[in-house]
């Protein structure tokens, strides 16, 4: 039998609000775009775009990305998530 935790939810910490994705090659222009309009607080901190930093989304959202960046062609080599 599968118990809830006092106040119901499910157990353990609340969902990551910083992701960090390390692509094989830049990121195009074009889909940077995309990704901004679909998601708040996009990020990418070094000039060739192989970085991509996105904040405070759920993992529907995560999956949605991960996607979007593999339907375009884009590989993603490292996901890293950590709490801020």
């Amino acid at each position: 039998m599968v118990r809830s935790p006092p106040g119901g939810g499910f157990p353990g910490r609340m969902a990551p609000s910083h992701y960090e994705l390390t692509l094989r090659g830049p990121i195009s222009r074009t889909l940077l775009d995309v990704i901004r309009t679909r998601f708040d607080h996009v990020s990418t901190p070094g000039a060739d775009g192989t970085v991509l930093i996105v904040e405070n989304i759920d993992q529907a959202s995560v999956r949605a990305l991960l996607t979007l960046l593999w339907d375009t062609g884009h590989h993603v080599l490292a996901f890293e998530e950590t709490t801020v």
